[in-house]
């Protein structure tokens, strides 16, 4: 959508006022109070409505006229999916029709601005100072709801209603949650259904299951009895049994002692004995690793080839590495100085090659400055000379005007003249139809009846008198005649006095001095073509003149003379040449310090020779050859002090091992031991001498008080026999009687069960209740998803996620904005970050001003191209840019002349540079229309 005319009937200080406006780049110039935010609030009130009559706080001004009644106007909308329409807006109404006056319905409005509201094209189709920096607080999240909330009518009611369901949905269910009313009512329904499970029985049953239950009672009581016997009779066959087998080995441990000889010694020699030998051991093995460890340790000495040359060359290291260190500050000045000449280089063939001129032909003389004092002279004359061909050149355009305008006011007299010409020729065949000389023929005959009548009267004398009848035809005829002469005579007055005679005549008057005065035109169009044919003479020698002075001042042919003059590039180039010639001669004294430090370190390198000679890897090679010779002065310190722990260690290793063969021999005299396994079998045979004395205790304690029945006992299997005997008996009657105590637990299971009375109902209408509101809060969510899936997939319909499209044009746009400075913008839930070119992330409270608002430009030019698929809007840019320095606006208009070519921008300002920098084909001064208003008001009045 593009607006193409504004028509102003009274809205502020415009009354009757029409705006023609580019459907590319248009640019409204004019300073404050011109009316360049009247034109803007009239564009918003025709589109979404005049601001409210309500009085408030920082009311916004309805620029209501005070020179004229109607308050409105309307504007010509065209490339819309309806054709060109016209929106009317007054104070009476919103009206909207096609070019062909068709009435359209209001509704057409809202579906071309596609559901854009006064808000959202504020926030990015309308760029001014104090709005510029409402983006701050945007994220992904926020774009994406824009996004949605255009392209449908009404879709932001939509998105507000997804977003409260969707806030509803947490409070009515969520997966795991216990609080939300859904699950708590989940909860409550199980447990009501456990507890209602419990209580289904039939109530009439209730004495056949006590009788039951009593004889269910006195059969497990008998059963009990009889097992209860059993039970004492196998307690005492396992007694016997148990003590019988301690019996039995008692007498075997016995018959063993009788057999074994107890050596006398103190309990505690077999672990002094283990002690000794295990400290032995350990000191033999001790001694041979530290021997290993000292041989290991001086042939690692041995290779140390820098320890000894570190050692002697102790003072002039520390001297190295000092030097070194205010070396590798000297080569980052170095580097430093070396960019910064680069950069004044790069600068200077810039500053050439935009500037167009020759470095080697352009002087720093007071010779150059004077040439310059002739070119402001001859731009001078062709800005003079410009204006005239301007001026000559907008006369004969109103000339031309005048004398089209007269053409067509002559060709509009020529078919009015031809219509009244068809109009003569047609009343003159009227009159002549009705002038017809057939009218004549009965009075003609009537008479010449009458006079033969007359005659032959006359002439035969008969008796009958004709006389009076010859006399009546006569009459008769005469009148007749007389009365269609004078009837003649009324049409033929008529015809010549018709109105269109006099109306010709005007016209034939009308048309020649439309004639006469084109001539005159003529007559001036061609004197103010002769004047510009001079004048573009004269133009086009100065211009030659101008590129001789180029020529010969060291400049292109094809150079800018104005703006060679107006930013003097030749100026700016001398002194980058200054600023390089001051980082030379500082790069010259790094140099000097750099070949002192090289000459310095010349024993280090014959001793460690190094094959690349750059400085950077000469101070990292110093640096590592530093650190490799400490590393092995140290590593030779820790040598030496090893060997000496190690010949310690085994100075004490060996005296521990005497003391400990000493103690070994005593042990094996003591006991009369021939070697360690003779000692050790004799504290063997003391163990199970003495683990036999206690089995011997323990198996007497058991069978105490049963030595008379165990006597009596002939073999052990006698006792199994009789054990198994009573273990079947027990076995049967515990058998029989399972089934009884599980037929009695069922019976007292029933019986509490109908004992519960009548709350077996009570329940199942509170489960019957609960499971009600279980489904109306399952409907209600089943709604409250359905509504918001619906909602977000009708939005989505057909739209991928513009996000990262947008991310990426907003990245180019201002990346070109910046110089290439800033390269990226980072769009996440969390907000906004930028990178520098140095890949340092930038938050925006932490950018400088003109940044901030550059940043903000990229964001909104971007959202903009991005949602052109869904609504096409016109850009209005109110002096957005004022903060922004010459560099920053010149990057900007660029963008603008490129956002043009696809969106129609409709740019206010007072800026010259815009004028003078944007290629618009037309551009709207307000304030010499406001002059032209007022020279022709003070005129009429």
């Amino acid at each position: 959508m593009k607006i193409s005319t504004l028509d102003i009937y009274g809205y502020g200080k415009w009354v009757n006022q029409r705006f023609d406006l580019d459907n590319q780049l248009q640019l409204i110039f004019g300073q404050n109070e011109a009316g360049k935010s009247t034109l803007q609030s009239f564009i918003r009130s025709i589109l979404f409505g005049f601001p409210s009559k309500r009085r408030r706080i920082n009311q916004i001004n309805r620029y209501e006229p005070k020179l004229s009644e109607v308050y409105g106007g309307r504007i010509l909308l065209t490339d819309t999916t309806y054709g060109d329409i016209w929106v009317e807006r007054t104070n009476k109404g919103l009206t909207l029709t096609d070019t062909h006056g068709q009435e359209l319905d209001q509704q057409v409005l809202d579906q071309i601005l596609g559901g854009l509201d006064e808000n959202l094209f504020d926030s990015f189709y309308a760029f001014s100072l104090q709005n510029l920096q409402e983006l701050s607080n945007v994220d992904a999240d926020k774009l994406g709801d824009y996004f949605l909330s255009i392209g449908t009518v009404g879709s932001d009611k939509f998105l507000s209603v997804a977003k409260y369901f969707e806030k509803d949905l947490g409070q009515i269910y969520k997966l795991k949650g216990k609080n939300p009313k859904l699950n708590q009512a989940l909860f409550e329904y199980e447990e009501l259904a456990q507890s209602i499970e419990k209580m289904k029985t039939n109530m009439a049953r209730y004495d056949q299951l006590f009788e039951q239950q009593q004889e269910e009672i006195q059969k497990i009581e008998i059963l009990n009895e009889t097992i209860q016997q059993l039970e004492e009779e196998q307690r005492q066959l396992d007694q016997l049994m148990t003590r019988y087998d301690s019996y039995q080995k008692d007498k075997a441990a016995q018959r063993e002692l009788e057999q074994l000889v107890y050596t006398k010694m103190d309990p505690e020699l077999p672990d002094k004995l283990e002690e000794a030998i295990q400290s032995k051991i350990e000191s033999q093995k001790t001694i041979q690793q530290m021997e290993e460890r000292i041989r290991n340790l001086n042939n690692e000495m041995s290779a140390l080839t820098r320890l000894i040359w570190g050692k002697n060359h102790a003072d002039q290291r520390r001297i190295w590495s000092s030097e070194t260190s205010h070396i590798k500050e000297v080569d980052l000045r170095l580097e430093h100085v070396l960019e910064r000449i680069q950069e004044q280089t790069n600068t200077m063939a810039r500053l050439a090659r935009e500037g167009q001129f020759y470095p080697e032909k352009v002087k720093k003389t007071s010779e150059f400055d004077r040439e310059i004092e002739e070119g402001y002279e001859l731009q001078a004359a062709i800005d003079d000379l410009e204006g005239q061909k301007e001026s000559l050149q907008a006369q004969r355009k109103v000339f031309l005007d005048q004398r089209r305008e007269l053409q067509t006011y002559s060709i509009t007299v020529r078919q009015q003249y031809a219509k009244l010409e068809n109009m003569r020729m047609n009343e003159k065949a009227q009159m002549q139809q009705a002038t017809n000389f057939r009218h004549y023929f009965i009075g003609i005959l009537a008479i010449l009846v009458g006079i033969i009548i007359g005659v032959y009267h006359t002439l035969k004398q008969t008796g009958i008198n004709f006389r009076w009848i010859a006399l009546i035809l006569i009459g008769i005829g005469i009148l007749s005649t007389l009365y269609v002469f004078f009837e003649h005579q009324k049409y033929k007055k008529k015809y010549n006095s018709s109105p269109a005679i006099e109306k010709m005549a005007e016209l034939q008057s009308k048309d020649h001095q439309y004639h006469e005065r084109s001539q005159e035109l003529g007559k001036d169009i061609n004197q103010r073509e002769a004047n510009l044919r001079a004048i573009e003479n004269e133009l086009a020698k100065k211009k030659q003149e101008q590129q001789r002075w180029l020529v010969a001042l060291g400049f292109y042919p094809t150079a800018d003379a104005e703006i060679i003059l107006k930013s003097n590039p030749v100026k700016e180039y001398f002194q980058a040449e200054t600023i390089r010639q001051q980082y030379e001669e500082e790069r010259n004294d790094l140099n000097v310090e750099v070949a002192k430090w090289r000459k310095q370190i010349t024993p280090l390198l014959e001793r460690f020779p190094l094959g690349d000679q750059s400085i950077k890897v000469l101070i990292h090679h110093i640096e590592e050859t530093e650190v490799s010779i400490a590393r092995q002065v140290e590593r030779g310190k820790a040598m030496e002090e090893r060997i000496n722990n190690a010949q310690e260690i085994i100075s004490q290793e060996k005296i521990n091992l005497n003391n400990q063969i000493r103690v070994i021999e005593e042990i094996y005299q003591s006991t009369n031991s021939f070697d360690e396994i003779d000692f050790r079998q004799k504290v063997q045979t003391n163990k199970q001498i003495q683990q036999l004395k206690e089995k011997r205790e323990l198996y007497s304690d058991q069978i105490k008080g049963f030595e008379n029945e165990m006597a009596g006992i002939d073999s052990k299997q006698s006792l199994i026999n009789q054990y198994n005997k009573v273990q079947n008996e027990l076995t049967l009657n515990k058998s029989r009687i399972q089934p009884h105590q599980y037929q009695r637990a069922n019976i007292e299971v029933a019986l509490n069960q109908l004992e519960q009375d009548g709350s077996y109902q009570v329940l199942q209408q509170k489960l019957e209740d609960k499971k009600a509101e279980v489904l109306n809060g399952i409907q209600e969510w089943s709604k409250k998803k359905i509504a918001v899936e619906l909602i977000y997939r009708t939005l989505r319909q057909g739209m991928d996620n513009p996000i990262p499209e947008m991310n990426k044009m907003a990245n180019e746009i201002f990346s070109k904005l910046t110089y290439g400075r800033y390269n990226q913008i980072k769009l996440n839930k969390n907000g906004i970050k930028v990178k520098q070119f140095s890949d340092v992330l930038f938050a925006p409270h932490e950018l400088s001003q003109g940044t901030l608002e550059q940043l903000y430009v990229a964001l909104r030019l971007a959202f903009i191209a991005n949602a052109s698929s869904m609504v096409s809007m016109p850009i209005l840019i109110d002096d957005a840019f004022v903060n922004f320095d010459e560099v920053r606006k010149a990057s900007m208009y660029q963008v603008l002349e490129t956002i043009s070519q696809n969106h129609q921008v409709l740019f206010f300002t007072f800026d010259q540079q815009a004028a003078d920098t944007l290629a618009v084909d037309s551009m709207i001064n307000l304030d010499d229309l406001i002059e032209n208003i007022s020279t022709e008001t003070e005129r009429e009045s």
